[in-house]
């Protein structure tokens, strides 16, 4: 009855790539707006900012810059907190210093911020019922379908290392490289979690009633606790970060069985912990320490070098400082 009515749901439609007729000069790249439901079937031969637009009213988009690259790895790349008087959305960060790697690249922006203009920190939560981390897993299982991609490396720092830890249990057979990450946001301080909770789930009155609805989505140390290892760790933890070192850090590492001091390897979770000190405070990582340990653990995960590319002064400049 439903077909002769024609109430038959509609068909993903395929990306059709050379229908790039815009230009993102903020980053540089060829950019394409398209709706919601649209397929990855493949995948554009040049720098390509993707919009894909919400589901419903009020919606949060999904903002990804993907670049191309003749390799079976595809590093995923995940922004942390954001001074807004600096930047603004969508963030791509990273770009300069993971150019350096022969593989493809794919960046996403957390939409969590696009909820209001003062918002810095949004860890991938999205906005009610809509899950942000969800919804770029399964265009990310698409992509990766589409470019045949056999190693998956999900990275970031701090708020991006969350979302590197989130986005990788989604993905079989990936690996999350995380540096310094919050491993809940209810271990963060008081100022920032409020104003998530306030910004996307403005229908609860506190952050812990989020955190009892959404624990999944607020807290990766109980989505670890609560989902099988089908994705390894590299966690990579300043040591000079005392704040997150015992917030963060500490409640991962022996909830793995690992000594906090010495790191190590929990083969029974695929979870390698490096404690190391890098910077005072809490601050990212120099961009030749990252690229080395997201080889060292593509080496140890994957079995294989990740190799670098040969440097184009001209091109690292317009990548901008990270």
């Amino acid at each position: 009855m439903a077909a002769e009515l024609g109430a038959t749901a509609a068909l993903p439609v395929p990306i059709d790539w050379n229908q790039t007729a815009e230009w993102d000069s903020d980053n540089g790249v060829a950019k394409l707006t398209v709706a919601s439901g649209a397929s990855v079937t493949s995948l554009p031969t040049q720098d390509t900012h993707i919009v894909i637009e919400p589901a419903v009213p009020g919606g949060l988009p999904l903002r990804m810059l993907f670049e191309p690259a003749n390799s079976g790895t595809l590093v995923i790349s995940l922004h942390g907190a954001m001074d807004r008087g600096r930047f603004r959305v969508p963030r791509f960060e990273w770009r300069r210093t993971l150019n350096r790697l022969d593989a493809a690249r794919l960046y996403l922006s957390d939409s969590t911020l696009e909820i209001n203009g003062s918002l810095e920190i949004g860890w991938y939560v999205g906005r009610g019922d809509q899950d942000l981390i969800a919804d770029y897993a399964g265009v990310v299982h698409q992509i990766i379908a589409a470019g045949g991609f056999t190693q998956v490396v999900c990275v970031g720092s701090s708020a991006g290392g969350y979302g590197a830890l989130a986005l990788s249990r989604r993905i079989p057979n990936s690996v999350a490289v995380a540096f310094s990450p919050q491993t809940t946001i209810g271990g963060y301080h008081l100022a920032q979690r409020k104003a998530v909770a306030a910004a996307a789930f403005p229908e609860l009155t506190s952050y812990e009633e989020v955190e009892k609805l959404h624990s999944g989505r607020v807290n990766v140390r109980k989505l670890y606790q609560k989902t099988r290892p089908i994705n390894a760790v590299y966690f990579v933890q300043n040591t000079g970060d005392q704040f997150h070192y015992e917030a963060h850090y500490v409640p991962f590492a022996l909830a793995n069985g690992v000594d906090p001091e010495r790191g190590g390897y929990a083969a029974w979770s695929k979870t390698h912990f490096v404690a190391e000190r890098y910077e005072n405070e809490h601050a990212p990582p120099s961009r030749g320490n990252f690229v080395s340990h997201i080889q060292q653990a593509h080496l140890k995960f994957y079995g294989r070098e990740l190799p670098l590319r040969q440097l184009d002064p001209e091109r690292e400049e317009e990548l901008g400082p990270r």
